[in-house]
């Protein structure tokens, strides 16, 4: 249900970047969304159409960029993409470092944001 206030929060800024860069309407709109936010795409698209409704932004496709969560291999040091899908459909652990087998850990502060990226309009 967080996806909501996020869809508000996004409204609210492409209004102003409208205003700001005189669109009449936006056509196109890129949104970093973080592996780990926990927020879904197709549950923002949902909630952009019925929340767009009388903003710039109203009908304007949404372009979703994966902002992937980083680890860090505590032996070499190497940063790696967790990608537990592909890991594990390749036997692997997301979780050991690809480069020596060690274990990584979560590196602090990614793949858990969701933000504005760019606004096309005319």
């Amino acid at each position: 249900m967080h996806e909501l206030p996020f869809v508000m929060k996004l409204l609210g800024e492409t209004d102003a970047v409208a205003s700001q860069q005189g669109f009449q309407r936006i056509g196109r709109i890129r949104i970093e969304v973080g592996a780990l936010s926990g927020i879904e795409p197709e549950c923002v698209r949902l909630y952009f159409e019925t929340a767009g409704e009388g903003h710039a932004a109203e009908g304007a496709e949404l372009e979703f960029v994966v902002d992937p969560a980083m680890l860090i291999c505590e032996t070499c040091g190497n940063e790696f993409a967790h990608e537990p899908e592909r890991a594990r459909a390749e036997g692997e652990d997301p979780f050991i470092c690809p480069r020596c087998g060690r274990d990584g850990r979560l590196k602090k502060g990614t793949g858990s944001g969701a933000r504005l990226l760019s606004v096309e309009g005319q």
